[in-house]
């Protein structure tokens, strides 16, 4: 391709991305929609202006990897820590009723039970760069339903690892031992190594890496890359060695210059990750099939809503803080592509299967900010009185002594 075909293209995405980020901010939607939407329109079932597509899935990797960084660096791990019987317990119940339910809806219909588990472990991934983008937009991540979502999301990161283990156990080629040996050790002294640093906070960077603007910027790259590659090359996933990274670093003295330097570049990457959700949806596919895909995509997010809601709202969540985590935790994540992929070389889904599970993957993706925000609007204008019982009470009093005391705080 030529470089006038190139700067073109550029100009067009850039271009399409800033018309659809100024509408649908008229609707307070995220700009993630935007992204989206420019993605789907410049990919190669519509226009038509981007056709490597390869290429841009390795940046919007990239993107996650830093946005994971980024979120290790601001995350209080004492809270995260509090919130361990949410995360865990929560996370287990819902891989098991997600994974309980596909098997019996592929019994019903006639599929494979290797079909109904592979489908309940896709459908059970939720995205971690659509949930902290929504909660960084809003400014959430300290928030209780923040920190529940984040948790469940981080102990869906370290469950892949099974899962992973479980699909290719059902296979045609058997497990390789020394794989999964490395993950279970590797991860174990990782692990050991991050608790051991965390213990010992306030620990320095030496002053020759960041005395110029140029050394804190690679430096920061380097310390969020290495990391992220040291928990790939071990099996683990590589945006959880980015967010173990960025912990670490939160505990230095020199975080915020971090985040000062590389946010524009964090940015760009994080958009270029939504465009190519964007540029995965085949829009002939989709036509072709638009009525089955619909109602699939409206029944994920109905199951994953109520599945979490439920699960959390039994752990001893409220009802309004139980909704809004679920609505958050409604889409399928970028993790479910690499399960979809492994149960299509494993021979487990077909082709059309396949595509049917990446599209929808794909248009919960895109779809996911909307229901969010008419999670939102749900819990803001009905959840009171629907359920007007002490706990909800009692968080409707405290957000409005909060409100309150900011007001206050701006009148001086």
């Amino acid at each position: 391709m030529e470089i006038n075909s190139i700067l073109l293209s550029i100009v067009a995405i850039i271009g399409f991305s800033l018309i659809f980020a100024l509408l649908l901010r008229q609707a307070k939607i995220p700009a993630a929609v935007a992204y989206i939407a420019t993605g789907l329109l410049v990919g190669p079932s519509a226009l038509g202006l981007v056709h490597d597509r390869e290429l841009l899935d390795i940046m919007g990797e990239l993107g996650v990897i830093m946005l994971l960084f980024f979120i290790g660096m601001e995350v209080s791990l004492p809270r995260l820590l509090a919130g361990w019987r949410v995360a865990v317990l929560g996370t287990m119940a819902q891989l098991t009723i997600s994974v309980g339910v596909c098997s019996l809806g592929a019994w019903l219909i006639g599929w494979t039970w290797q079909a109904g588990l592979l489908y309940g472990f896709i459908i059970s991934m939720s995205s971690t760069a659509v949930v902290l983008t929504l909660l960084k937009a809003n400014d959430e991540m300290e928030t209780t339903f923040g920190q529940n979502a984040l948790g469940v999301l981080l102990m869906q990161d370290l469950a892949i690892v099974p899962i992973m283990i479980v699909l290719g156990s059902l296979g045609s080629e058997p497990v390789a031992m020394h794989q999964v040996l490395m993950q279970v050790v590797g991860g174990g002294l990782l692990m050991a190594g991050v608790v051991w640093l965390l213990r010992n906070p306030h620990w320095k960077i030496p002053l020759p890496l960041k005395t110029g603007i140029d050394q804190k910027i690679m430096l920061g790259l380097l310390l969020c890359f290495a990391a992220a590659s040291l928990t790939a090359v071990i099996g683990l996933s590589a945006p959880f060695g980015a967010f173990l990274a960025g912990l670490l670093l939160r505990s230095s003295d020199q975080s915020h210059w971090v985040e000062e330097h590389l946010h524009s570049l964090y940015v760009v990457f994080v958009a270029i990750f939504f465009l190519s959700i964007g540029m995965l949806v085949d829009m002939h596919f989709v036509l072709d099939h638009l009525g089955i895909l619909a109602l699939l995509t409206l029944a994920v997010f109905i199951l994953n809503s109520g599945i979490n809601t439920i699960i959390l709202r039994l752990l001893g969540e409220s009802w309004r803080m139980s909704l809004l985590t679920g609505g958050l935790l409604s889409q399928i994540g970028e993790l479910s592509f690499l399960l979809a992929s492994l149960g299509m070389a494993q021979g487990i889904l077909s082709d059309e299967g396949y595509h049917m599970a990446i599209v929808v993957i794909a248009m919960t993706l895109m779809l996911s900010p909307l229901w969010v925000l008419m999670v939102r609007r749900m819990v803001c204008e009905e959840c009171a009185p629907l359920f007007n019982n002490r706990s909800v009470r009692e968080d409707w009093q405290d957000a409005k002594e909060k409100l309150a005391r900011l007001k206050e705080r701006m009148q001086r």
